[in-house]
C-alpha cells in the first residue's frame, strides 16, 4: 500500500519493519538496537564507495528490543498471504 504524499507510515510498520532489520543485522545477537530510517529521497550512493553503501541525511531513529511475539506474528502473517 503506498502511503498518501506527505504522510508518516503507521507506528506499527516502523516497529515491524525495525525488528526485521535487526534480526537481520550483525546485532541480532544482542537481541536490541537502534535502527535508522528515512525517505526515500534522502537516500543516497556514496560515491567511490562499496556497492551498497548508501549515505543517509534526515534520519529518524527507533530503539528496538527483539520481541518473540512481534517476530511470530510478522511469520504468521507472511504464510497467510
Amino acid at each position: 500500500m503506498r502511503l498518501a504524499k506527505g504522510s508518516d507510515p503507521p507506528p506499527e510498520t516502523l516497529r515491524d519493519a525495525a525488528t526485521l532489520a535487526l534480526l537481520y543485522s550483525d546485532l541480532k545477537r544482542s537481541g536490541k538496537g537502534e535502527v535508522i530510517y528515512t525517505r526515500r529521497k534522502w537516500v543516497k550512493k556514496a560515491k567511490g564507495q562499496a556497492p551498497g553503501a548508501v549515505v543517509v541525511t534526515q534520519e529518524k531513529s527507533l530503539h528496538i528490543s527483539l520481541d518473540k511475539a512481534r517476530l511470530e506474528a510478522l511469520k504468521s502473517r507472511r504464510s497467510v498471504e
